[in-house]
C-alpha cells in the first residue's frame, strides 16, 4: 500500500468511526425520547379512571391497566390476554413476562391465578429460558367462552390477581403478586377484536 492509499484508508476509517458515533448519538436520543414518551404514558395512564393498557397506559387498547410490581430481583413486564389460532379455531391465551434485575439462574417459574382465593395454575415452567435478561411464558389454549372466562363477558370491570413464584437454583423463592384491571370497554374491545364468542 503506497502513501496515498494509506491516507485514503485512514480517512475512511475516521469517516466510519464518525458515522458510528453519530449513529449511536442519534439512537441514544431516540431511545431517550421513547423512554420519556413511555414514562409520560405510564404516569397519565395510571392516573386515568378510564383504564389503561399494560404498563404503558394505553386506554382501551385491549390490555389490562396495572402498575408492574417488582422486587430487588425481578419485575413483572407482561400480563396480557390475547388470541391464538389452533386448527382454524380461535382460543385465548395468557402471556406473562418477567425481567431479571440481577443475574440469577432459575430453577422454575410458576404463575397462579389467585383472584378467587384458591390458586389456579396457569404456568409451571420447570426449565425457564432467559434471553436478554427476560423470561416469557404462555398458558395453554383457553376456550374463549363465558364458561371458561366469565369475567371477560360480563358487564362490570374485572380485576385479576396473578402470583408469580420464581425459584432460583439455590431454592430461594421470590413471590410477586400482580393485580390487573380490565375496564368494561377494554373487555368489549378484546371480545370484538379477537372474535371471541360468549
Amino acid at each position: 500500500m503506497n502513501e496515498r492509499e494509506q491516507v485514503g484508508a485512514s480517512g475512511n476509517a475516521v469517516n466510519g468511526a464518525v458515522g458510528v458515533v453519530v449513529r449511536h448519538a442519534v439512537l441514544g436520543t431516540f431511545a431517550a425520547i421513547s423512554a420519556l414518551t413511555a414514562i409520560t404514558a405510564l404516569v397519565t395512564g395510571c392516573g386515568s379512571s378510564s383504564g389503561g393498557a399494560g404498563g404503558a397506559g394505553e386506554s382501551g387498547q385491549g390490555r389490562p391497566a396495572y402498575a408492574p410490581v417488582q422486587n430487588e430481583r425481578f419485575a413483572v413486564t407482561t400480563v396480557e390476554l390475547s388470541a391464538i389460532l389452533l386448527d382454524n379455531q380461535k382460543y385465548a391465551r395468557w402471556t406473562f413476562g418477567l425481567k431479571l434485575k440481577q443475574p440469577v439462574q432459575l430453577r422454575s417459574i410458576r404463575i397462579d391465578d389467585v383472584t378467587e382465593g384458591s390458586p389456579v395454575s396457569l404456568v409451571n415452567d420447570q426449565a425457564p429460558q432467559v434471553q436478554g435478561g427476560a423470561w416469557t411464558g404462555y398458558t395453554g389454549a383457553i376456550e374463549p367462552s363465558a364458561s371458561a372466562l366469565p369475567w371477560l363477558f360480563d358487564s362490570t370491570p374485572a380485576r385479576r390477581t396473578f402470583r408469580f413464584t420464581v425459584t432460583d437454583l439455590n431454592g430461594q423463592d421470590s413471590v410477586l403478586e400482580q393485580t390487573v384491571t380490565y375496564p368494561v370497554k377494554t373487555k368489549k374491545d378484546l371480545v370484538k377484536w379477537y372474535g371471541f364468542n360468549a
